[in-house]
């Protein structure tokens, strides 16, 4: 149960309210500390930063700028998003929740089985921080607990397709995975495969890349055998260890086969 509920006016005020209160939670749009996650209960001290960062959507010559605060719904209405990520965040079907939950927050959390993880990764994403920037990953290997001021999205990669698959449109994912392609300068390939659902964050899987990019992964079979040798999913309610393999290396195949026809 919330014991201290402090409201920042602005980020510096935010982050000196945490330097106060070490163990306070940033409080943005709420979805995740409602349902007792990452969290495994309710906290006890929040820091509601609604109004101390930005929501607006801008784009500053190639690259674009999504404040913290803006709404997942936003997200998908706006016509500066990449459809991919616009996809990514279509993939929760409730509009309510959409319009409550914000991007930020939805990084901040690092939940496994979050949907944008992974297709900003693929992005190259990098966020804002009082710290500067750092990459998506970067966040998240350090344990994501610096406030997220925004999201950049450089210029977008030749070919991006993010995926999930669940049991019903409301269930939890047993995949949710993100790929993108990007032609370099002297016409060599550089990949991204990037996972959610099989680990405790979210992976890149770094020999299936190579694997792309040297061209020693031509074939669809390959491909599956490659991804399915890279992760090692959990057994739990929602499918069985053998099952969760299957399942992500047939979807994540299948998405770099429609990010490689697209670039042929």
């Amino acid at each position: 149960m919330i014991q201290n509920y402090y409201r920042a006016s602005d980020a510096a005020d935010a982050i000196a309210l945490k330097k106060a209160h070490s163990q306070a939670v940033f409080l943005a749009g709420g979805t995740q500390i409602n349902r007792g996650a990452p969290y495994g209960k309710t906290p006890e001290i929040v820091i509601d930063i609604h109004d101390a960062l930005s929501k607006t959507i801008v784009k500053e010559g190639v690259e674009i700028i999504i404040g913290a605060m803006a709404t997942l719904q936003e997200v998908v209405d706006s016509e500066l998003i990449p459809s991919a990520l616009k996809e990514a965040a279509a993939f929760i079907p409730t509009r309510s929740i959409r319009n409550q939950a914000s991007i930020g927050g939805n990084i901040g959390a690092a939940c496994p089985d979050s949907y944008i993880i992974p297709t900003l990764i693929a992005l190259s994403a990098t966020l804002g921080t009082a710290y500067g920037r750092m990459q998506v990953e970067e966040y998240l290997e350090q344990g994501n607990k610096e406030l997220i001021y925004d999201i950049c999205l450089p210029e977008q990669p030749d070919s991006i397709v993010a995926v999930k698959e669940s049991r019903s449109h409301i269930a939890p994912p047993v995949v949710s995975a993100a790929v993108s392609l990007r032609r370099n300068d002297n016409k060599s390939l550089r990949a991204c495969v990037t996972l959610g659902c099989v680990a405790s964050r979210t992976l890149r899987l770094r020999e299936v890349e190579q694997g792309l990019e040297s061209g020693t992964l031509k074939f669809r079979e390959d491909m599956e055998k490659a991804i399915g040798a890279s992760i090692k999913p959990k057994s739990d309610i929602l499918g069985s260890v053998g099952y969760k393999t299957y399942i992500n290396s047939v979807v994540v195949a299948d998405a770099i086969v429609r990010c490689l026809e697209e670039l042929s």
